[in-house]
């Protein structure tokens, strides 16, 4: 008996150790290994021809909207390592135009009701979708933050510009994603593509930058949490739907491009307020306060015990834009663990455990885009 309570002792120790020293760790940038893995299945989804079939095209299963989501972030996670390796820039450059020709293509633009194909002499930008819009715009920014491209630069200009003129002339300073319907998170991804084609182009989008962020801290904050409602009301300019982790760390990553600070403050009180520290994982709830399981809706997908898988990934690219690299090693541990991984010819691939969903590649790229997330 002696000994059985001497071994239990000293495995318990072990084992306190063994996690004390877990919780120490921090996240730290993936090797050169990891990323030319991950980056070679990405660049053959992105090159696949779109139609029934490719891996992008699968995605419209679970929501139509996740391709120009899966080929966005690819050129987001792309520029993030060019940017930090400018050996990548070459390999960078053509993937996200790769990524550009594909979202521009009927197959993801009819998507957002756009007949009419956009091409780089277009002169005005009809009043389409602004998450369409704001994450070509900003994907044409990255394009020209590495390389300016004499094709490319016409059409980026014409969508800042259209942008701008709307957002000055909105009477809440936001735009509607689809008919009467605005979400901040896309509000966030097109002010962010203001802010880079101001650093790319010189022009003068910055202060209208700096009105959407105070705007938000006056009008979209809510007072409980201290975190950004999910939704606006059109007709008033009212926040609308309660604060949702699947938009608040979507938010933080393209706020964090243009006012760090405010980023970093929203991601602090999103932590406080939405996840929960278990040992060596830390967990992002959906909605603060709630510990339900259900289907969830196309936002969230399925909520276990109040967590949702997008709330997770984001919060792993918050937490390494707002430096906090110990929260992010704790990410980084919860997403390989709810993570199989398939080596194949085309490179590293994942699949969700647990779960029977398909969001590869777009799952990839926005793992990839958090693994590296840094300001442009």
């Amino acid at each position: 008996m002696k000994k059985i309570a001497k071994f239990t002792i000293g495995f318990i120790l072990i084992l306190s150790a063994w996690l004390v020293v877990l919780n120490m760790k921090t996240y730290r940038y993936p090797d050169t290994d990891e990323i030319n893995q991950r980056l070679a299945y990405l660049k053959t989804a992105a090159q696949q021809p779109l139609e029934p079939g490719s891996d992008v095209w699968q995605l419209r299963v679970e929501n139509p909207e996740f391709m120009l989501f899966s080929y966005a972030f690819t050129a987001y996670a792309a520029t993030n390592i060019a940017v930090q390796d400018s050996s990548y820039r070459a390999e960078a450059v053509d993937l996200i135009e790769q990524c550009i020709r594909q979202v521009l293509s009927e197959h993801v633009a009819g998507i957002f009701n756009i007949d009419t194909p956009l091409s780089s002499d277009t002169d005005s930008i009809p009043e389409h979708s602004v998450l369409y819009l704001g994450h070509l715009n900003l994907m044409l920014g990255c394009l020209r933050r590495l390389q300016p491209a004499p094709e490319w630069i016409p059409l980026h200009d014409a969508i800042s510009r259209s942008l701008f003129d709307r957002y000055q002339n909105s009477a809440h300073l936001v735009l509607e994603s689809y008919p009467s319907a605005i979400w901040i998170p896309d509000n966030a991804a097109a002010i962010a593509s203001l802010h880079l084609h101001g650093i790319t182009a010189g022009s003068h989008y910055e202060e209208l930058c700096r009105r959407w962020a105070n705007h938000c801290r006056k009008h979209f904050l809510e007072r409980k949490t201290g975190v950004l409602y999910s939704t606006v009301d059109p007709s008033s300019g009212a926040s609308a739907e309660e604060p949702r982790g699947s938009m608040l760390g979507w938010s933080i990553l393209f706020i964090g491009q243009f006012d760090h600070s405010f980023a970093k403050s929203l991601y602090g009180k999103y932590k406080e307020s939405f996840s929960a520290n278990y040992l060596i994982f830390r967990l992002f709830k959906e909605r603060s306060g709630r510990s339900d399981t259900q289907i969830g809706d196309i936002d969230s997908g399925p909520v276990f015990m109040g967590y949702s898988i997008p709330a997770n990934a984001f919060a792993f690219g918050a937490a390494v834009l707002a430096g906090d690299f110990r929260t992010a090693k704790k990410m980084e541990r919860l997403i390989r663990f709810g993570a199989r991984t398939i080596n194949t010819d085309q490179g590293i691939q994942h699949r969700v455990r647990f779960v029977d969903m398909h969001i590869s590649p777009m799952a990839e790229a926005i793992v990839l885009f958090s693994m590296t997330c840094t300001r442009w």
